[in-house]
């Protein structure tokens, strides 16, 4: 059984993550905010990525075939 992976979400949780250890960090090592903020852009534009290649997708399985 095969199972699709979603992701759009994977891309966001990792969002998520990157900005969560850039305030954990703070503290420890200089500018990780800016760090955080930097990686965490790079995870969202992936998510905006797979979203449009995921929308995509859909409207060509709905699509009908004319053979």
């Amino acid at each position: 059984m095969k199972t699709r992976v979603n992701y759009t979400i994977l891309f966001i949780m990792l969002f998520n993550s990157s900005i969560v250890a850039g305030l954990g960090l703070r503290d420890t090592i200089n500018h990780s905010m800016i760090y955080a903020t930097g990686v965490g852009m790079i995870f969202l534009i992936g998510a905006v990525f797979s979203s449009i290649k995921e929308a995509k997708r859909k409207e060509e399985v709905q699509r009908p075939r004319i053979n």
